[in-house]
């Protein structure tokens, strides 16, 4: 259950570019309009920055993983009081150290800044600094301060700013050196020290009011800056998104001092393991030799995580046979972690050991019962038993997690077309497709799907909206193509 990448193409750093200093252009000929970044408008920004990181990298799509960062994410959320935003977080399957967060409430964090972690503070400590930018408003300040106002606008110059979406040569390097003001609005729209010094301040309070240690996020930010010559020079850095990193950790260290941050809340601690969601990004995501050889090394040393990540790295291989006794090794070391009976489960379930699987993942539901890769895993396993209800029921209560999951779409519609409800099952494929990027079938079944539901009008809006970005890149294929 893994994101395919997506190809870069030539065409669309020059369409980025291009975006982007035409609408600068735009702004800065348009009348006057009231220097403010709507909420409505920044929900906008953040939906076309997603497109546009969704365009040009791969997003990690392991429910596990996934689920983990949510929830770490959410303790914090809750340190906020009342907020506006509706946080949600994404994994970047890139090796880089990295982080960033968009208007609206979208936060990233790439793999390789998870991978190099020591723990759930420092995890913990990244998160809280990039929701104390979005509380802060930082991007919106900056951008109402320079009159960039325009939501295509502010999205292109961010999207250059934290993915490197910009033209490289010819048309893109041209369209940017128009009169240097897209160069001009990027350097607008990027931290200030000031703003750097404001996030680390009300993280800092979010991180020791959720129960972490202070100290947290000095240790990971000291790991970034060690770190920095790990980085591509192709893809922006922390270091260039999060300017003046060695002196925030000086500033940071004295901070840290004060007896305000020398406490944590009291009965907090860490909400799941931390080692064995590393072991699973790594063996899901890493490059395959690098992890077993990670993974050999942690198991002479009697680590759990890497018995376990070592099973994982296989059912990726599709070594199922030889992933069973790692896997089985790991539950004998660590019997309460749903992360490690989800996965046996999944091993049993390859085998065609049904009764096996749907014994380890009923057990991991009664010590997770959120965990959405259990309910998924179990729904394939009674599917395969016949027992459809009860499978749809599964299916159902993780639907909301059907962005992370491509195949719980897919595995829905199938089922729901065996119960003979096909306006749903069109309806789940259609999503199914068009996150696949199959727009003509995605399409087909939206359209199919429109025909069938008159009850929801919540899925219906979802439909148009589905059929509207389909035929929009059906036309982009076609412009792209020369058949326009």
């Amino acid at each position: 259950m893994r994101l395919l990448g997506f190809r870069r193409t030539g065409f669309w750093s020059a369409f980025v570019a291009c975006l982007t200093a035409f609408f600068v252009t735009a702004q800065l000929l348009a009348p006057g309009r009231s220097i403010a970044v709507t909420m409505s408008e920044e929900e906008a920004i953040k939906r076309e920055i997603l497109n546009l990181i969704r365009m040009r990298m791969s997003l990690v799509e392991d429910g596990e993983v996934l689920a983990y960062v949510q929830a770490i994410g959410n303790r914090i959320v809750k340190q906020l009081g009342t907020t506006p935003y509706h946080y949600q977080f994404f994994i970047i399957n890139q090796s880089v150290p990295n982080a960033f967060a968009v208007p609206g409430g979208y936060i990233f964090i790439y793999r390789g800044l998870i991978e190099m972690m020591a723990n759930e503070g420092e995890l913990a400590g990244i998160l809280s600094h990039e929701l104390a930018h979005i509380q802060a408003r930082h991007y919106q300040r900056r951008a109402e301060e320079s009159k960039v106002l325009n939501v295509a606008t502010i999205a292109g110059v961010l999207a250059a700013i934290l993915i490197g979406a910009k033209g490289g040569g010819g048309a893109g390097t041209q369209a940017l050196a128009m009169g240097t003001m897209a160069g001009a609005q990027t350097l607008e729209l990027q931290y200030s020290r000031e703003n750097e010094e404001e996030a680390d301040q009300l993280g800092l309070r979010y991180l020791c009011a959720a129960g972490y240690p202070a100290n947290n996020m000095v240790s990971v930010m000291q790991r970034m800056n060690q770190a920095q010559w790990m980085v591509n020079s192709n893809i922006p850095s922390y270091l260039s998104t999060h300017p003046a990193l060695t002196e925030r950790i000086q500033y940071l260290q004295d901070l840290i001092q004060r007896p305000e941050y020398r406490m944590n809340s009291a009965g907090s601690g860490n909400l799941g393991d931390f080692s064995i969601m590393q072991a699973s990004l790594v063996a899901e995501y890493g490059d395959p030799r690098t992890a077993e050889d990670r993974f050999l090394a942690g198991m002479r040393k009697g680590d759990v995580a890497a018995t376990y990540g070592l099973g994982r790295l296989y059912l990726r291989q599709g070594k199922a046979v030889e992933a069973l006794p790692y896997l089985q090794e790991a539950v004998r070391q660590d019997s309460g972690s749903p992360f490690v009976l989800s996965t046996l489960g999944e091993a049993y379930l390859k085998l065609g050991k049904l009764s096996e699987a749907q014994r380890v993942l009923r057990t991991a539901l009664l010590l997770d019962p959120s965990s959405p890769v259990a309910h998924y895993r179990l729904a394939l396993v009674l599917k395969e038993l016949g027992q459809k209800d009860e499978a749809l029921q599964h299916f159902e209560s993780i639907e909301k997690w059907a962005p992370a999951f491509p195949d719980l779409d897919n595995n829905m519609g199938i089922l729901l077309g065996q119960m003979n409800q096909m306006g749903l099952a069109h309806f789940h494929l259609g999503r199914y497709y068009l996150h696949m990027h199959n727009w003509d079938v995605a399409v087909f079944h939206f359209k199919k799907a429109k025909t069938l539901i008159s009850d929801s009008p919540h899925k219906l809006q979802e439909i148009d909206r589905g059929i509207k970005e389909a035929e929009k890149r059906i036309k982009e294929r076609g412009w792209r193509g020369g058949k326009k």
